[in-house]
């Protein structure tokens, strides 16, 4: 088996990003679907394929899987896995979305600052 490398590389675009619809929310939207696509698309192909190599040396298939409950260490590697599939998926968000939104509120706070200030 060939040896994977860069698990924790995680590749971003830098500089402005090109709005496709009317609004920078939906591209966002639509980029954590995608996101969120390939993610459950590389998840199936490896649970295929943990099957199909299970049962064909006489090991487990299917419905051992079904019936398979996760130890403590199993469980907390799979904490992990998914706190960075959640960063892959969600992070579309944080990185389009929060930063207008933490500007937005920027913006107000300066607004209210300056009302204030004024009086």
């Amino acid at each position: 088996m060939a040896e994977r490398r860069n698990l924790d590389r995680i590749q971003r675009s830098l500089g402005s990003q090109p709005v496709i619809h009317d609004s920078p929310t939906v591209d966002a939207l639509g980029a954590m679907v995608i996101a969120l696509l390939g993610e459950v698309a590389v998840l199936r192909d490896r649970l295929d394929a943990n099957e199909r190599l299970g049962k064909a040396q006489g090991g487990h298939g299917p419905s051992e899987v079904d019936a398979y409950l996760p130890d403590v260490t199993a469980s907390a590697e799979r904490g992990r896995y998914r706190d960075a599939m959640y960063d892959r998926v969600l992070g579309v968000a944080r990185d389009r979305l929060i930063p207008e939104a933490l500007r937005q509120g920027q913006r107000d706070y300066d607004r209210v600052m300056d009302d204030i200030s004024t009086r």
